[in-house]
């Protein structure tokens, strides 16, 4: 809650116990000195302060309230997903768009906890800098940029979720501070978020750790993990996408689709990397190795940090962190067998499989297999819950296999470079009709990966002159690919208002996402064409205690009202 302030003194507690203008149960990660002795002038002198404070950041939005959110808010209310074996109200509700103040998953306190202690950490480096002879300046602005980029990412968040929220660069650290804000528009943050990237976007390192060419390794597995520049080149490249200015869009996916055409030479020389081939001039994984498909998200998603990565949430073995949401809403296991989680994934997107295409994959769509297993009469989620998958389609049902995860360690990846081909791809399209080609070029090497369509012109699904006479085609080519490719990895239901945003009308969001419901279809279709039901309502906790806030219109029922005269 953006209410409460702490003490100076208390600056190191702000940090090492999540504490964001609230106040939380507190985590050994700063336990340095009993709670008395901790005073400002004995913390934030060395440079391992800072970066103490910094991998907080990391540890932050690596929180089960953060990452659950990060997939709940950008699936959840999308055509993707249907309840599972939950009887949890508020996920309910949720999935029947029936979503009050009250409900668990309008409260964004893990954000402003991972925002409060970027805000810090911004605050002190540069006072840390002049007090620490070996905290280089160059250091100071790698660690400013890396907060920079988590904070962001966290404002992001929340702007998509809640479209106007209480937007700050000051850190919680002082008792003259009043931290009871209005919220600032969508656009004013999203203009400030980019303001705010540009400044450091080439601060942060291309490389954490660089190559070894004696050994068979690649740069991308040990920095994927910590923000680079192709990370910052990413968000930015998303912000831009959402502002609609295009050609800046474009700029940025090219400077991240050069990074990875670079290191693909880089690799060629070492001969390392083999299953990597170029599809249109960029390279990817192959999905199929030798008879057997499933490698390019083995190496996705199975071993996690891949070439193919730009940036990811990483849990792992060493200090036993798990990722919560994959773990309770995805396939999981129960006793070593595989258990539906809390959602499962719609129908109609595996029903007739391998037989016939579904509305939604080609029957020789690697994805489909790879993103949904069928178990009984439903159809669970695999992707990231399976640690590998095999798909022999020399037989006529394709044989899939999985090897489940018995710990949920699958990283949450946030950017990786398909997602950033196709939102070239999509502000190419946006430029006019002579970029069409471009874009469909883009799209198309996405998918021909997908379906092993390793030769251009041969097994090919996709044809340029189905689409490109109109806008509306183009527009719906590169939702559609996005949907095939990044289904259940938190972007559905963004991309789908950030479309909505663009058109002016809700309408094909509407029909879209009510596809899955069984009951009051024409209800929800009609709450939905309310542009402001497309965003969460704000917490009535929060409500409460920010006397600032003003609730979202279409969810202002008589109890917020009157929170809001008192």
């Amino acid at each position: 809650m953006i209410t409460k302030n702490i003490k100076h003194n208390l600056a190191v507690l702000a940090m090492g116990c999540g504490v964001v203008f609230s106040t939380t149960s507190c985590n050994d990660f700063l336990d340095v000195l009993p709670l008395n002795d901790v005073v400002l002038e004995n913390y934030w002198t060395k440079e391992s302060d800072v970066t103490s404070v910094l991998m907080g950041c990391y540890e932050s939005m690596q929180s089960g309230d953060c990452v659950t959110r990060m997939g709940l808010w950008g699936e959840v209310r999308s055509d993707n997903i249907r309840m599972g074996n939950s009887s949890a109200q508020d996920l309910e509700q949720m999935l029947k768009e029936n979503i009050l103040p009250t409900n668990g998953y309008c409260n964004w306190t893990a954000f402003y906890q991972t925002i409060n202690r970027c805000n810090i950490l911004i605050h002190y480096a540069p006072e840390v800098q002049e007090l620490d002879p070996n905290y280089t300046v160059s250091e100071m602005k790698a660690n400013i940029a890396e907060a920079t980029f988590l904070r962001s990412l966290s404002y992001f968040y929340l702007i998509r979720t809640f479209r106007d929220v209480p937007f700050t660069r000051e850190p919680s650290i002082d008792d003259t501070k009043e931290y009871r804000i209005p919220a600032d528009s969508f656009n004013v943050v999203l203009n400030n978020l980019i303001v705010d990237m540009e400044a450091v976007k080439d601060d942060v390192p291309m490389y954490f750790r660089k190559p070894n060419p004696d050994r068979e390794e690649t740069s991308e597995r040990n920095n994927t993990a910590r923000v680079t520049r192709p990370a910052m080149y990413a968000l930015l490249a998303d912000l831009y996408l959402w502002q609609g200015n295009w050609a800046k869009c474009v700029e940025c996916c090219d400077y991240v689709i050069s990074f990875k055409q670079e290191e693909f030479e880089k690799l060629l020389k070492r001969r390392l990397q083999n299953d990597v081939q170029l599809f249109n001039d960029i390279p990817l994984y192959l999905e199929k190795i030798g008879s057997m498909s499933g490698n390019a998200y083995n190496q996705i998603f199975g071993q996690g940090n891949s070439f193919e990565s730009i940036f990811e949430i990483t849990y792992d073995t060493k200090n036993s962190t798990t990722n919560s949401y994959v773990g309770s809403f995805y396939t999981h296991l129960n006793n070593n067998d595989p258990t539906s989680g809390n959602l499962v994934a719609i129908d109609e997107f595996y029903e007739g499989l391998p037989t016939t295409d579904t509305e939604l994959f080609n029957k020789k769509d690697c994805r489909a297999y790879e993103c949904i297993t069928e178990r009984g009469k439903a159809y669970w989620i695999a992707k990231y819950s399976s640690q590998s998958t095999d798909l022999d389609n020399t037989k006529t049902n394709w044989k899939p296999s999985y090897s489940w995860r018995a710990e949920n360690y699958a990283n949450w990846i946030v950017y990786r470079l398909t997602d950033v081909m196709l939102m070239k791809a999509e502000a190419l399209i946006e430029q006019g009709s002579d970029k069409y080609e471009d874009a469909f070029t883009l799209i198309n090497a996405v998918n021909r990966r997908a379906v092993n369509s390793l030769v251009p012109g041969s097994g090919e699904v996709l044809k340029f002159d189905d689409f490109k006479n109109t806008l509306e085609d183009m527009r719906n080519l590169v939702m559609e690919e996005r949907h095939r490719e990044l289904m259940f990895e938190g972007k559905r239901w963004f991309d789908l208002v950030r479309m909505a945003r663009r058109t002016g009308n809700t309408r094909e969001l509407a029909k879209t996402v009510t596809k899955k419901q069984y009951a009051n279809i024409s209800g929800i279709q009609i709450r939905l064409t309310d542009p402001n039901a497309l965003y969460m309502p704000y917490s009535r906790s929060e409500l409460k205690v920010n006397p600032y806030l003003k609730q979202n219109p279409a969810y202002n029922t008589g109890g917020d009202a009157d929170l809001e005269k008192n």
